[in-house]
């Protein structure tokens, strides 16, 4: 994935996203990977971030006053409008961890108590091991020695230049270092989850490894962040019984993520180490969260609405009438709250209770700032993009893209996927869809072009969705062997390989049938449109005619990219 400090084309930072275990974003130019919304991780890190928001005003307001803290919305036509009261505002948390320890104590019935430690930073630090920037080594522990991290047992770990440890994969990416990454993938030890860089450290700093049949010390001994004078210098050594401690001497960065992890998503705790410790035992995912900048309680905004207006929609489709960034440079992002849904590739969830609706919703659309989109909804101005096709991606994530498929070995294959696994392949013939890969025409002798992008929701797609039948999807096909599986959707472009040709058979082989089908299944959506404005700046009626245009323009855009097949209905309902 491509980095902020380095430089790279539109089209190939549009492709790349995050968190985190966070697909489904979109990114704009000359920014990070996206942290993205979609998926387990994502939905983890906003409840966390929404608890932990919570938990700071119950501090500063009392309990009872934090409940009632978030904004009253207000209608402006069929527009909520929320103006933040500083709830929805989450402050920076500068690093304040220099010279500070913390130990991680495993429990017989499971999870793990954090305390501080008093143990320094260790003089005896073994080996300097090679490892660039973004870069991951193997360490196999000795003979004797075992680790159990989260009821497994490991004999190895994967050192990471970024200040971290995993087990079972290694994890030497550019990906964003946030709690996206801290829960998902593999599991993993970070005592400070930044962007450092060991290959820039001057004289002996670096990245040290002492293993013994007692303890495993891993050391990084005055390592930069990348592009940074700086020097950060901290440890973490693992003991036989699952016992973690962590050291720090001077710490120098500013941002970074510290805590345990056991992969895979799940559910994350977000506490202050300098402030609440010893905690109780948790049996989640623990971090606490350093930024120097402002960041977003998106559930605060969907508690809000639902204060006031029915809960009666799919999806909550927020806009903001000021800068704010979403993190790690996404544009736009979606945090599916609840799937009911068979054979779509997912699983079947239900977290819309912590977010304020009673099973009703379904997605929650962050659009970021309102400024950064065009006058008419209808322009393109983000790749093949126009503000409406990424309102189809977005609010498209609930349901897409992730199916698999039977390959002629019977085998499950993603080869139809692209970044993240939640968006189409470049490379799959999708007809245009909003969920990526392109229209593709087939030159013949293994040359194809793409002709077409982002225009609306293929047949497939409308299978996935529920709005047409199995036996209505048409053959397609994908381009095995293409080299860019992962780009956004562009036109014109000449691509070389194999075509392979499959059926929906094939992918029911693989995910099983929908269920509820297309007989059953809804094919009419409710969506809210909200703008969200900061504290005593009520939006301006510029800005609320903004989003009712885009409003109005989603409800046919999405029935003519539905071929019909469904509806949206955007009318603002107010509570009973």
């Amino acid at each position: 994935m491509l980095r902020t400090h380095r430089r790279s084309s539109f089209l190939a930072i549009l492709a790349l996203l995050l968190v985190t275990g966070m697909a489904g974003a979109i990114t704009l130019p000359d920014h990070s990977p996206s942290w993205c919304g979609t998926g387990k991780s994502g939905l983890a890190v906003n409840l966390a971030i929404h608890r932990d928001q919570m938990r700071r005003l119950e501090q500063k307001w009392g309990k009872a006053k934090a409940l009632q803290s978030f904004p009253r919305a207000s209608r402006a036509g069929d527009v909520a409008v929320l103006v933040d009261d500083g709830s929805l505002i989450v402050q920076p948390n500068v690093l304040d961890i220099a010279d500070f320890g913390l130990q991680f104590v495993p429990q017989k019935k499971g999870g793990l108590v954090v305390s501080p430690s008093s143990d320094p930073v260790a003089e005896a630090i073994g080996n300097r091991i090679d490892l660039g920037d973004d870069d991951s080594r193997a360490v196999p522990f000795p003979k004797g020695f075992r680790f159990r991290f989260f009821n497994k047992t490991y004999s190895g770990m994967f050192v990471g230049s970024d200040g971290h440890l995993t087990f079972s994969a290694p994890d030497g990416t550019s990906a964003p270092r946030d709690l996206g990454r801290l829960i998902g993938g593999p599991p993993r030890i970070a005592p400070l989850l930044a962007d450092l860089n060991p290959e820039a450290a001057s004289g002996d700093g670096g990245v040290y490894v002492l293993t013994g049949r007692t303890r495993i010390v891993v050391t990084w001994l005055e390592v930069p962040e990348f592009g940074k004078p700086n020097h950060n210098t901290f440890q973490a050594v693992l003991y036989p019984n699952g016992r973690i401690t962590f050291a720090f001497g001077q710490i120098d960065a500013r941002e970074g993520v510290v805590g345990v992890a056991p992969g895979g998503g799940g559910d994350l705790k977000l506490i202050d180490y300098t402030q609440s410790l010893p905690t109780g035992v948790l049996k989640a995912a623990i971090a606490e969260r350093f930024v120097g900048t402002r960041s977003f309680d998106h559930f605060g905004v969907a508690r809000a609405f639902f204060r006031e207006f029915a809960d009666d929609y799919d999806h909550l489709v927020v806009f903001l009438d000021f800068p704010q960034n979403l993190g790690g440079g996404a544009f736009a992002f979606e945090i599916t709250v609840k799937n009911d849904i068979l054979g779509i590739g997912d699983d079947v969830f239900d977290f819309s209770n912590q977010v304020g609706s009673k099973g009703r919703l379904r997605g929650f659309v962050q659009m970021g700032s309102l400024s950064r989109y065009p006058g008419d909804p209808g322009t393109e101005f983000l790749g093949t993009n126009s503000t409406l096709d990424v309102l189809g991606q977005e609010t498209g994530h609930r349901w897409l893209a992730k199916l698999h498929f039977l390959d002629g070995n019977g085998e499950k294959s993603d080869a139809l996927l692209g970044r993240d696994l939640v968006h189409w392949s470049f490379c799959h013939n999708t007809l245009a869809s909003d969920m990526e890969g392109n229209l593709i025409r087939d030159d013949g002798g293994n040359r194809f072009t793409t002709i077409g992008a982002t225009e609306r929701y293929s047949p497939l797609d409308q299978y996935v969705m529920g709005l047409i039948p199995a036996a209505d999807v048409p053959p397609f096909f994908y381009v095995d062997g293409c080299s860019n599986p992962t780009a956004a959707p562009a036109i014109g472009v000449p691509i070389r390989g194999s075509r392979v040709d499959l059926t929906i058979d094939d992918i029911v082989a693989a995910e099983g049938p929908r269920n509820p089908t297309a007989a059953k299944a809804p094919h009419s959506f409710n969506m809210a449109f909200i703008l969200v404005a900061q504290a005593d700046e009520f939006p301006s009626d510029a800005s609320i005619a903004k989003v009712d245009r885009i409003r109005g323009a989603w409800e046919s855009y999405f029935g003519g990219a539905v071929d019909g097949h469904g509806a949206v209905s955007t009318a603002l309902k107010s509570r009973p």
